[in-house]
C-alpha cells in the first residue's frame, strides 16, 4: 500500500475503515475470474510450493537478463533454455540431464491441468534448427525460460497464445 493511499483517508475514526477499504480495492482486480483465452486452461495448481521447488524457481528468476547463449549453462556464459533448467535445478542438488529431449523423457508426465511449480514445460517451436524449447513453471502462472539468440532469460505467461498454440508437454521432476 502506498503512502500517497493513506493520505487519502479521513484522519481519525475512519482510519481503519479506509484501510480496509484500500486492501480490498487493491485485491479486487486478482480476485476477479479473469475469462482465459480459447483452449487455454488453469494455468498451475492452487496449493503450496514446496521448499525445494520455490528454491528452484528462485533460481532461474536470479538469472532474468542473462543473454541466450547456444549450449550455455551458466551465468557467466549466458543460457540456452535447456542449460537454464540444468542450472536451476543444479544449483540446489537435483541432477537432471543437460539437453532439453532428455528433460523431457526425466521425471514423470504431467497433464497441461495440472501444472505445479517447478515443473518443466516443453514446446515445439521448429526455430532455426531448434525445435524443443523447455522452461520452469512458476507460483505466478508464468514460466522462466531463455528463448532465442538476441534474448535474454525471462518470464513468460503460461497462457500467452503462441505458448499454448506450441505446446508439447510437460514434467515432474520433484514429487
Amino acid at each position: 500500500m502506498t503512502a500517497s493511499r493513506l493520505e487519502t483517508c479521513p484522519p481519525k475514526g475512519l482510519a481503519a475503515i479506509c484501510l480496509l477499504l484500500s486492501f480490498l480495492m487493491m485485491g479486487g482486480c486478482a480476485s476477479k475470474a479473469q475469462p482465459l483465452p480459447p483452449g487455454a486452461r488453469p494455468a498451475i495448481q492452487s496449493q503450496p510450493t514446496p521448499a525445494k521447488a520455490a528454491a528452484v524457481i528462485r533460481t532461474a528468476r536470479l538469472m532474468i537478463g542473462a543473454p541466450y547463449k547456444w549450449g550455455g549453462s551458466s551465468p557467466d556464459t549466458g543460457f540456452d533454455c535447456s542449460g537454464l533448467v540444468w542450472f536451476s535445478y543444479h544449483q540446489n542438488g537435483i541432477n537432471l540431464p543437460r539437453v532439453s529431449w532428455q528433460q523431457f523423457n526425466a521425471g514423470t508426465p504431467v497433464k497441461r491441468g495440472t501444472l505445479r511449480p517447478g515443473d518443466l514445460i516443453f514446446h515445439k517451436v521448429d526455430k532455426k534448427g531448434k525445435s524443443l524449447h523447455v522452461g520452469i513453471v512458476t507460483d505466478r502462472g508464468s514460466f522462466v525460460h531463455s528463448p532465442s539468440s538476441g534474448k535474454q532469460v525471462m518470464e513468460s505467461s503460461l497462457v500467452n497464445t503462441y505458448w499454448e498454440k506450441h505446446y508439447l508437454g510437460a514434467r515432474r521432476i520433484l514429487q
